[in-house]
């Protein structure tokens, strides 16, 4: 397996990515852009309708909060041939900043379509991105012949619903944290309510004993010191 050079890229790209701009070759990758679309995973809890895509405006920005998951898409379309084998990442500026991508590292042979990556934010701060800032990079590599199995299935031009919709496999750090003081704020009441009942329970009691010391246990007393004092 042998990687693409950037002058194998300039001459073999345009017909692999569009739109193709030889500016975004960079040291024998190519640099991809962010797309038009942005999922910011929600909170496990929040209602299926409230789960939506943030269409980006050119230029645009828009915040991943600490601790969230997001789905991002790529701004090309692109191609790798039956022959070939690609690699893509997240670019080290980024990633150095606490942006961590959880997806997959490569791109199978006879991909064609837009690529989505799953990224989260591990930083202590917003994770601020924008419509058509290099964001990722993608390496071309060859297979020694042309692979008899490649990808069949259609690939993506826009970030599914089913992503959006199905169940977030890792609960996020601030999800965590909502339920932590959720959790802590049920032991404290139930402490509360334990302490108050626990209380009330001592208050009836001696409420109660001193009718029955004055009624029974007194005069039992006194009948023992009349006793002992006969002796």
């Amino acid at each position: 397996m042998s990687f693409w050079s950037s002058q194998t890229l300039s001459s073999r790209l345009p017909s692999l990515i569009e739109p193709f701009n030889d500016d975004q070759i960079e040291s024998a990758s190519y640099e991809l852009c962010l797309g038009e679309e942005v999922y910011i995973s929600a909170l496990p809890d929040t209602p299926q309708k409230e789960r939506k895509k943030i269409i980006l405006r050119e230029k645009e920005t828009v915040p991943i909060p600490p601790g969230q998951f997001a789905f991002l898409i790529t701004s090309e379309t692109i191609q790798v041939p039956n022959n070939a084998l690609a690699f893509i990442s997240i670019k080290f500026k980024h990633k150095s900043k606490g942006l961590i991508n959880v997806s997959g590292l490569h791109v199978d042979p006879g991909y064609s379509g837009k690529l989505i990556f799953a990224v989260y934010n591990a930083g202590p701060l917003n994770f601020n991105i924008g419509r058509g800032e290099r964001f990722f990079s993608i390496w071309y590599a060859d297979l020694d012949k042309d692979d008899e199995k490649p990808r069949k299935k259609i690939g993506y031009d826009l970030i599914p619903t089913d992503l959006m919709n199905s169940p977030d496999l890792i609960s996020s750090l601030p999800y965590l944290v909502k339920r932590l003081d959720e959790l802590e704020k049920k032991v404290e009441n139930y402490s509360i309510k334990q302490t108050l009942v626990l209380t009330i329970t001592i208050g009836v009691l001696l409420a109660f004993a001193k009718p029955v010391v004055d009624i029974f246990i007194q005069p039992l007393l006194n009948v023992i010191k009349s006793s002992l004092a006969i002796y």
